[in-house]
């Protein structure tokens, strides 16, 4: 990844960042530079403040200090980030080409730009066929490709996804980790991705951030940001892999 940051513009900045509920911090002193197709990975205990994180870097809620710089919409009818979320949220009322779709409206295009722009990612995750169908005839991991799609339809430069695969089974979680290695080969989108799974953020990252340290009246921070350095293809067995995720493990432990 260093040729694409030594080349490319930074699609999202943050420096400083303090983060927190009224008075009350529970994260300080957060940095990220983010460049184009990186996949930063976010690990820590519950409540450290991860999800708080995703929030203040799409502008969702404002740091107690620090700023963020995001990239603003573009003149090619596309949004400056996009959000999975844990649960797919898909609207019932609306076949799936109809939700993938959804992100588009708004933005200016024919409803055969939005047809057009809505397929493309359905192809990508597998579910050109499914365009048709309601929410309710798909399974869970069908559900959240089709979630996928619906952020990646409005050709976002970063692609925020908050524990994505957390509510599936193993199996479809490993199926959906794996069609995740192949899509972000295919979309210019940097990636920042909330997780509990250390083994989940190792696999898929090229950089793993861990958030810890917080005690009794001491907000949490950023304890270290691993570099993986592994191929993508096979890199659980790799013979590094145990020892990056025992390596993500430790620090949080």
């Amino acid at each position: 990844m260093s040729a694409v940051r030594s080349e490319s513009t930074p699609v999202l900045n943050a420096r400083n960042l303090s983060l927190g509920f009224g008075r009350t911090t529970v994260l300080t002193d957060v940095d990220l530079t983010l460049h184009p197709q990186e996949f930063t990975a976010v690990v820590g205990t519950s409540g450290v403040g991860k999800s708080t994180l995703l929030r203040a870097l799409t502008g969702l809620i404002a740091p107690h200090d620090g700023e963020v710089t995001i990239p603003a919409r573009r003149a090619d009818a596309s949004r400056a980030w996009s959000m999975v979320f844990q649960a797919p949220r898909l609207f019932p009322w609306r076949r799936v080409r109809a939700n993938v779709e959804l992100g588009l409206e708004g933005l200016g295009l024919s409803r055969a730009e939005r047809r057009r722009r809505a397929m493309e990612p359905l192809a990508l995750v597998g579910l050109e066929e499914y365009a048709g169908r309601w929410p309710h005839t798909l399974s869970g991991g069908q559900q959240q490709r089709v979630g996928i799609a619906r952020a990646l339809a409005v050709r976002p430069q970063v692609l925020f996804m908050d524990e994505p695969f957390s509510a599936l089974d193993a199996i479809t979680r490993r199926r959906l980790q794996q069609e995740l290695v192949e899509l972000r080969r295919r979309t210019e989108a940097a990636i920042v991705f909330v997780t509990h799974d250390i083994e989940e953020a190792v696999s898929l990252a090229d950089r793993v951030m861990v958030l810890g340290g917080q005690d009794t009246g001491h907000p949490a921070g950023v304890i270290d940001t691993v570099e993986v350095g592994l191929p993508l293809d096979g890199r659980r067995d790799h013979p590094a892999f145990s020892a990056l995720v025992q390596r993500v493990e430790e620090m949080i432990a």
